[in-house]
């Protein structure tokens, strides 16, 4: 008899502060917020450019889809993914949830900045809120689980996992805790305290340095290290149903329309190389986050596409924003 465990689903889902809250306040925010944004700013080709020559460059293109309408219509049909998300992933009845998502100097900093980390403590505590000099940016904070809950976790799971990616020459580094005044950031804050609330269900935070140079992993090691946790899940005791959630992206602070469907696509149809090769100079600032989905796709390599859908969420004439993305494969 098998008591091996299984993974049943991989989902991925974005996680920006767009979803926090109605456009009026958050978009129209993150709008005025984009203008002096120097040095998040890149282009389709990955180049840093300001705010006014991005403007310049898209030359109008943007204008049309600035509009409240346009917003809240957005708004409403990506919060109706995360419902749908939510209710398809509590169908298939995961007992543990990996999710791999990156640090944003919630738990790590300059200071000691690994490439891949897997969380083995006992618990999860997210972070509440940061002080961001905006009592709008701390309820959008929490609105996207960063309130200072505590969650199970899964050491045993974890455990195996990390002993597994060792055994795969992966070099992994650990954490058991967090500091007194941290916690696990809107990454996961999103998935277990917004996405999933009052859904009980252990996780095992699988950490990628998606954003900060030098040591962010190529596409194709991100690749590699969803196929190994999924190997870690095969020879994982317990018999246990898993579902392995990328949270992220795809592409800001510059929504780059071609390079998300690109990504979806390759994801859709289990297009390996196209996930491997993807130009890492596109992979800068929020449009790292790439890299979570990318290890995803990794893990779900057997599973077939369910659904997925895009929404390229403009809000300025620059063409900042984000790209929403949603899909679960099964």
């Amino acid at each position: 008899m098998n008591d091996m465990s299984t993974i049943v689903a991989v989902a991925g889902t974005s996680h920006s502060p767009m979803l926090g809250m109605e456009p009026e306040r958050m978009w129209r925010l993150r709008a005025e917020s984009d203008a002096d944004n120097s040095y998040e700013l890149f282009d389709k080709k990955g180049e840093l450019k300001d705010f006014d020559e991005l403007v310049a460059a898209a030359d109008g293109r943007y204008d049309d889809e600035l509009t409240p309408e346009i917003w809240n219509t957005k708004y409403t049909s990506a919060l109706g993914c995360v419902d749908r998300l939510r209710d398809e992933l509590i169908e298939l009845n995961p007992d543990l949830l990996i999710v791999i998502g990156d640090d944003q100097e919630e738990l790590f900093t300059p200071r000691n900045q690994p490439a891949i980390a897997v969380y083995y403590g006992e618990k999860i505590e997210t972070h509440k809120p940061i002080d961001m000099g905006s009592a709008l940016l701390s309820e959008v904070q929490h609105n996207l689980g960063m309130d200072g809950k505590i969650y199970p976790a899964h050491p045993t799971a974890a455990l195996h996992i990390i002993s597994e990616l060792v055994s795969q020459e992966f070099d992994i580094a650990t954490s058991s805790e967090t500091e007194t005044e941290g916690g696990f950031g809107h990454a996961f804050a999103w998935v277990v305290g917004r996405m999933l609330e009052s859904v009980t269900i252990p996780m095992v935070p699988v950490l990628i340095n998606t954003y900060y140079p030098p040591n962010q992993p190529s596409p194709g090691r991100c690749y590699d290290l969803g196929r190994a946790i999924a190997a870690a899940v095969d020879s994982l005791p317990g018999d246990l149903r898993v579902a392995v959630i990328a949270s992220g992206g795809l592409s800001h602070f510059v929504v780059n329309d071609d390079l998300d469907q690109q990504i979806l696509e390759a994801m859709r149809t289990h297009d390996e190389t196209t996930l491997r090769t993807l130009p890492v100079e596109q992979l800068d600032s929020g449009t790292s986050e790439v890299r979570n989905w990318i290890a995803a796709a990794g893990a779900g390599e057997k599973l077939e596409h369910r659904w997925s859908e895009y929404i390229p969420a403009w809000r300025t004439p620059a063409g900042t924003g984000v790209g929403l993305a949603f899909g679960l494969w099964t």
